[in-house]
């Protein structure tokens, strides 16, 4: 038996006794989370605060998880220079097992994350990166077979819009132009398909770089038992169509998806025309064919002009040169597919001060990088919000793995979305 000495440190925005609990609270837990330790096995702890920090004593923390047998001192640190602003610290004295591969692993959270960066990131004793804790070791999940999909696996896909969508455009250069598709008027109507049976798996816009998260998507994402599969990337080029013969001069008004418009709004503004949102950019297309109606034109991909006979009259009407759009394949369970690299997850807040704080931070100290996060209203609980989160990594990772179980202590809900890879198509 031999006994080691664990730092930690975290800091709270106002001088409360119920922050102080609560910031000590989460630091302690972390640092028994990561190391795993029992309290029985605690020497002793140590806590300090800054000048600042009169409200109450961190110890109450401890004793609040149960720690009453841990011999406990708390001091007032001398105002230094070098420190940060309502600040606790503590060391924890740990009777440990004699054991020449045992990890220390450090915890600095919250602001006090500047007092030692090299250990903002729990790491052991040495300065490595930290290896997987002694603590909770997660049995890996049960993960599909890591191979490409293929069309035959996800096919028939199904697509909000009529044939020509941006959609189809996705599926056809992703998975093949032969790919069966199931084109449908709504975004629900699509989900539905799936759950339904018609088709296999729908291939769903959530975000576009230029006009942000498509917000009827993530709603349905909660509404729908489905999986991410995968993530696509498309590069998202709009053209100007008419009628033969049609040109710019003749134009007055321009039909097309409501997001289409978006993204061409300043181009479309700046030619003084009106913008006449419709449910598809292809099915303006054929609108356009079919019910042909003077002064009129439709933005649309060049498929679509293709495929119901139009002329383009300009090309790259987007108001920003690099547009893109990102789109997720939803199915069912898992589908053999390649080796996940992004994670998405919904979850919900306890209605708590500072829990969407301590959600993000069990990220956070384990330099688990967030590409995204998203409120959404609780349709069911006025004033409530469920938060969309991505983030790189896959549960079966270590941090990951203790990244989600530090974020269930602080959650009314959670479901995982899905693993997968990410594609980007030129």
């Amino acid at each position: 038996m031999k006994t080691v000495g664990i730092r930690g440190a975290t800091t709270v925005h106002q001088d409360t006794a119920e922050e102080v609990v609560a910031a000590t609270q989460e630091l302690l837990e972390v640092m028994s989370e990561l190391n795993g330790f029992e309290p029985d096995a605690l020497a002793s702890i140590f806590f300090t605060v800054t000048d600042d920090l009169r409200s109450t004593f961190p110890a109450r923390a401890a004793r609040k998880l149960g720690w009453t047998q841990v011999p406990m001192l708390c001091a007032r640190e001398i105002p230094a220079g070098a420190s940060v602003d309502l600040c606790v610290r503590v060391l924890v004295h740990w009777n440990c097992p004699e054991d020449d591969d045992l990890e220390i692993h450090h915890v600095y959270l919250r602001n006090a994350r500047t007092l030692r960066p090299d250990w903002a990131q729990p790491r052991a004793s040495d300065g490595a990166p930290m290896a997987q804790p002694r603590g909770r070791q997660p049995a890996p999940p049960d993960q599909p077979a890591h191979r490409p999909l293929t069309a035959a696996a996800v096919e028939p896909v199904a697509f909000q819009g009529e044939p020509g969508a941006f959609s189809q455009e996705a599926i056809f250069r992703w998975l093949g132009e032969g790919t069966r598709c199931v084109p449908s008027e709504t975004f629900r109507d699509a989900f539905a398909a799936v759950s339904e049976g018609r088709a296999a798996s729908a291939l769903m816009p959530v975000e576009n770089s230029t006009t942000g998260s498509i917000h009827p998507v993530y709603d349905l994402l909660l509404e729908y038992p489905l999986a991410i599969q995968a993530e696509v990337i498309l590069p998202v080029r709009h053209v100007l169509m008419a009628r033969k013969g049609v040109g710019l001069r003749d134009i007055r008004e321009v039909a097309s998806h409501p997001q289409a418009l978006k993204q061409c709004s300043r181009w479309i503004a700046s030619h003084g025309w009106d913008a006449v949102a419709v449910h598809d950019t292809a099915g303006a297309a054929r609108a356009l064919r079919d019910q042909p109606m003077d002064g009129r034109a439709a933005i649309a991909s060049r498929a679509a002009a293709a495929l119901y006979d139009l002329e383009i009259v300009t090309q790259d009407v987007q108001d920003v040169i690099h547009n893109y759009t990102r789109f997720l394949l939803l199915a069912p369970g898992d589908l053999p597919r390649p080796a996940p690299t992004k994670t998405s997850l919904i979850f919900a807040t306890r209605d708590v001060a500072g829990d969407l704080y301590s959600c993000l931070a069990q990220f956070a100290v384990r330099e688990i990088n967030l590409t995204k996060i998203e409120s959404r209203p609780d349709r069911n609980t006025p004033w409530n919000y469920l938060f969309h989160l991505d983030f790189e990594g896959h549960p079966g990772m270590a941090r990951v793995d203790e990244a989600l179980a530090g974020l269930e202590r602080h959650v009314s809900f959670i479901r995982v979305l899905g693993s997968y890879a990410s594609l980007e198509l030129r």
